[in-house]
């Protein structure tokens, strides 16, 4: 809530209004409701103007108190006049983006969107590629929708047959540039209905409780999800389907030389992910691989990763992970609904080195948190980055557990 007093809190909350706005305008169901959401763009580019001017008033009043670190106080002044002009030049830009904004409303507001037959059934295009399966008591039911940008859209329909209530969505997402696959849309379906599931579960046997995922569906489902855990649960545990996008991952033959393997360069979640997400949206898998290989720092990365417990006999993934693999033998994993991102680089060893240290554990292991390694003290190789540019400072290799790549249950809205 604004507090209309404090502007260091209020531009905080701000900032984080219009991060979520971003993230959730990327879909509106229903084209009609982009006109209110005009409504209140326009409010919001008057009041941002408003904020620009006290910004650049707030720099002319206090100019007596400017100065530079040096101490030099007519630098000090100098820049707090540069400040005040060049926020009164972006004033100005934003008043002739207001004059925009304000013309696409009247523009908009002339248009009547006529619904949709997808919203309320299965379109007749989509009747060939829609996949039906039951889980106990429910029927669940996927096709193919309109996709949004590099992720396939799917509507999906509920049923228990039981009650006979039924629930439709358009909110089922794939990942960027991920093909048209019914099966691993009811997959994605029965994984977001089990983890819905659980948390009725759990909410039943601690009433005081609030659950993560108590929200992803009306509570009918989600007692529905409960009572047919089982049958959901031989769902989420189809075949994977193969990704085309990704080399096979395997050991090399034992009579090799070295054995492949992958050690963890970074992995984030949270906002710094979103940063990333949001580079995969908009340039695609390549530029996110390029932008992460920055953390990797040759030879003192991975043997960090030796130190501890990094290294994987394959790729750890969820089970939502879209994986990518890349040049100069990087493996991007990431995860939009979950939030997360990952890089790995491929890494030879002789295997008995392998077999040797005691950092190293199986991927299934690592993936679910059991046996990590204590690190045993090891002086560290001083290499060269990888990479000429700029790399991001090294205290980054603060990893908040592997674990979490199996956090994948959280339905996309």
């Amino acid at each position: 809530m604004p507090t209309f007093h404090d502007p260091l809190a209020d531009a905080a909350e701000a900032s984080e209004a219009l991060r979520g706005l971003a993230h959730a305008s990327r879909v509106f169901d229903d084209p009609a409701d982009t006109y209110t959401v005009f409504g209140d763009l326009t409010a919001t580019m008057r009041s941002l103007r408003q904020v620009l001017d006290q910004l650049a008033a707030t720099h002319l009043a206090h100019r007596n108190r400017a100065h530079h670190d040096d101490g030099d106080h007519l630098a000090g002044d100098r820049s707090a006049l540069a400040a005040a002009d060049e926020l009164h030049q972006a004033g100005t830009l934003l008043d002739q983006a207001q004059d925009h904004l304000d013309a696409a409303f009247s523009h908009s507001g002339r248009i009547a969107w006529h619904p949709t037959p997808v919203q309320t059934s299965l379109h007749h295009d989509s009747a060939s590629a829609a996949k039906t399966v039951s889980a106990g008591a429910l029927r669940l039911t996927v096709w193919p929708d309109a996709p949004v940008g590099e992720h396939q859209r799917y509507a999906y329909r509920i049923t228990d047959t039981t009650t006979g209530q039924e629930l439709e969505g358009r909110d089922l997402f794939t990942g960027a540039g991920q093909p048209v696959d019914p099966d691993r849309a009811i997959r994605d379906l029965a994984i977001f209905l089990t983890a819905a599931g659980e948390a009725r579960q759990y909410a039943l046997d601690n009433p005081d409780s609030e659950p993560e995922h108590a929200g992803l569906f009306p509570e009918w489902v989600a007692e529905g999800a409960r009572t047919n855990a089982d049958a959901l649960t031989e769902l989420t545990e189809l075949t994977e389907p193969v990704d085309h996008t990704t080399e096979p991952v395997a050991l090399e033959s034992a009579g090799s030389e070295q054995a492949r393997r992958w050690v963890s360069v970074v992995f984030l979640q949270g906002e710094e992910a979103d940063q990333v997400l949001d580079v995969i949206d908009r340039d695609g898998t390549t530029a996110a691989i390029e932008h992460l290989a920055g953390y990797d720092y040759g030879e003192e990365t991975t043997q960090a990763a030796m130190e501890n417990g990094y290294v994987y006999d394959g790729p750890p993934t969820g089970a939502l992970d879209r994986v990518v693999t890349g040049e100069d033998g990087y493996t991007l994993t990431y995860n939009p609904f979950a939030g997360h991102v990952s890089l790995l680089r491929e890494h030879h060893a002789p295997p008995a080195d392998a077999l040797k240290d005691p950092a190293v554990v199986a991927a299934r292991e690592a993936i679910g948190g059991i046996g990590t390694p204590t690190p045993e003290p090891a002086a560290k190789q001083q290499a060269e980055p990888v990479r000429s540019r700029r790399v991001p400072d090294p205290s980054w290799f603060e990893h908040p557990g592997v674990a979490a790549v199996k956090q994948s249950r959280g339905l996309s809205l």
